[in-house]
């Protein structure tokens, strides 16, 4: 349970932020990034991803793809910070998060029944 908030904690804060303020952002959009979507838009629609697998997370609905698509957005989120600004302490933070949607997408324990 506690895996689950706090990835959904997560997730839900950074997609409102991204959704209210795109331009805070924008720094973190490699600059070779075609310009066929303006930067905002892309980043409006990427918070509303984060915020609709947040929220699936947070009610426990489809809670392994949920955990599954963190993984990956996390994944693609260190791919593009590392290539911009090399090992960092955001790398690791963000490596922490998708290490959390990886133990949340991995958890067996509510299939688990201890025997007497």
């Amino acid at each position: 349970m506690l895996t689950r908030v706090s990835l959904a904690v997560v997730f839900i804060g950074i997609g409102v932020w991204e959704i209210l303020q795109p331009g805070y952002w924008s720094a973190f959009i490699p600059r070779s990034f075609p310009g066929i979507v303006p930067i905002d838009t892309l980043i409006i629609v990427h918070g509303m991803v984060l915020l609709v697998i947040g929220i699936a997370v947070l009610a426990g609905a489809y809670l392994r793809v949920a955990s599954l698509l963190a993984v990956f957005m996390m994944l693609a989120i260190i791919v593009v910070v590392t290539m911009q600004s090399g090992f960092t302490d955001i790398t690791i933070r963000d490596t922490a998060i998708a290490i959390l949607a990886a133990a949340l997408f991995f958890d067996d324990t509510k299939y688990m029944r201890l025997r007497d």
